[in-house]
C-alpha cells in the first residue's frame, strides 16, 4: 500500500488535472446536469454525436466516462478529424464542410451534442445544420448545444472586455449594442463567409428552433457553463418524437 501511494503521489497527474482537463469535465458535466434533468445521460445512450469535435477535447473523456456508447465526431478540420481517429481508434470521425450534408445515415444517434458551435454560424447556415442534425438524430433522442445569448455579451462587456477587445473583430460588442438584433452574426473571415462570431437571443432561439427542427424544446438553460474569459454560454436541449 505504501509503495502504491508513493507510486500516485510521483504521478500527479493522476489526482491533479490540469487546467484544460478541469475545464472539459466541467463541462461535460454541466451537458450531463441537463441530461440528467430529462432522465437522459451520456452513460444512458447507445450512440452520441460531438459536432464540432475538433482535437477531441471534449470527445476523449466519453471513452472513460461512457464505455459502452458508440462514439463519433465530425469537425471541419482534417487534421483535427484525423488526430481524433488516431487516438480513438474505437471511434467514427470524419470531415464535414462548412454546410451541410453529413455523412452519415438518417437517425444514426440517439444523442447529438455540440460545444460552442452554434457560437459561430451565419443564421441561414445554422439553421440548415439544425435541419441536418435532427435529420441524424433517432426518434426518441435528445440534442444539447450551447449558444451565446444577450446574457453572454453582457457578461463579456462586465468581465472580458479587454480580451473581446483583443481577439475579436473590431466593434464586435458596439455593433451589437447599438441594435441588440435577435440574431448577430460577424463574419470573421470573408474566406469563411458562413463562419464567424454569433449571438443569438433566447426569444428567437425558442421560438425557430422547434420550428426549424421539427423537435421538442425541452429546455434553455441560461449561462449554464461558465468560462472566463471566453464567456459564458447557454445550453438548450430538444427531443425528437418518437
Amino acid at each position: 500500500m505504501k509503495a502504491l501511494l508513493r507510486d500516485v503521489l510521483r504521478r500527479p497527474h493522476l489526482h491533479r488535472p490540469t487546467d484544460s482537463v478541469r475545464l472539459a469535465l466541467s463541462q461535460l458535466q454541466a451537458f450531463e446536469a441537463v441530461l440528467n434533468r430529462h432522465q437522459r445521460s451520456f452513460q444512458r445512450c447507445s450512440s452520441l454525436l460531438d459536432f464540432g469535435c475538433g482535437d477531441g477535447r471534449l470527445t476523449r473523456h466519453l471513452f472513460r466516462v461512457a464505455p459502452q456508447t458508440r462514439i463519433a465526431g465530425c469537425d471541419v478540420s482534417a487534421e483535427a478529424v484525423a488526430t481524433c481517429q488516431r487516438r480513438h481508434p474505437s471511434g467514427l470521425f470524419v470531415k464535414n464542410a462548412p454546410t451541410p450534408p453529413l455523412l452519415f445515415s438518417d437517425a444514426q444517434f440517439d444523442l447529438i451534442y455540440s460545444y460552442s458551435v452554434f457560437t459561430h454560424f451565419s443564421e441561414s447556415n445554422h439553421k440548415a445544420w439544425l435541419r441536418e442534425l435532427s435529420r441524424v438524430l433517432q426518434p426518441g433522442g435528445v440534442m444539447v448545444h450551447t449558444v451565446h445569448s444577450h446574457v453572454y455579451v453582457r457578461r463579456a462587456r462586465m468581465f472580458s472586455h479587454d480580451w473581446i477587445v483583443k481577439n475579436k473583430p473590431s466593434r464586435y460588442l458596439e455593433g451589437f449594442l447599438q441594435s441588440t438584433p435577435d440574431y448577430y452574426y460577424v463574419m470573421n473571415d470573408a474566406a469563411l463567409p458562413e463562419y464567424g462570431l454569433t449571438v443569438i437571443s433566447k426569444e428567437y432561439l425558442v421560438a425557430t428552433w422547434p420550428q426549424e427542427t421539427g423537435l421538442t424544446l425541452l429546455e434553455y438553460d441560461e449561462a449554464a457553463i461558465e468560462a472566463y474569459p471566453e464567456g459564458c454560454q447557454d445550453i438548450v436541449i430538444l427531443e425528437k418524437a418518437r
